[in-house]
């Protein structure tokens, strides 16, 4: 962004809530699977 008021609207990144039904569903998409070695360098 290269306005101001954008900048500060994007740097405010805890201005929510995730409940607990939304945890469960966040949760279950834990398959407990790792799609490559290392995430940092993994080829999509």
């Amino acid at each position: 962004s290269v306005k101001k008021d954008r900048i500060i609207s994007n740097a405010d990144i805890f201005s929510f809530e995730i409940d607990a039904e939304d945890m469960k569903r966040l949760d279950a998409l834990d398959r407990g699977k790792h799609m490559g070695p290392d995430p940092e360098s993994f080829d999509f």
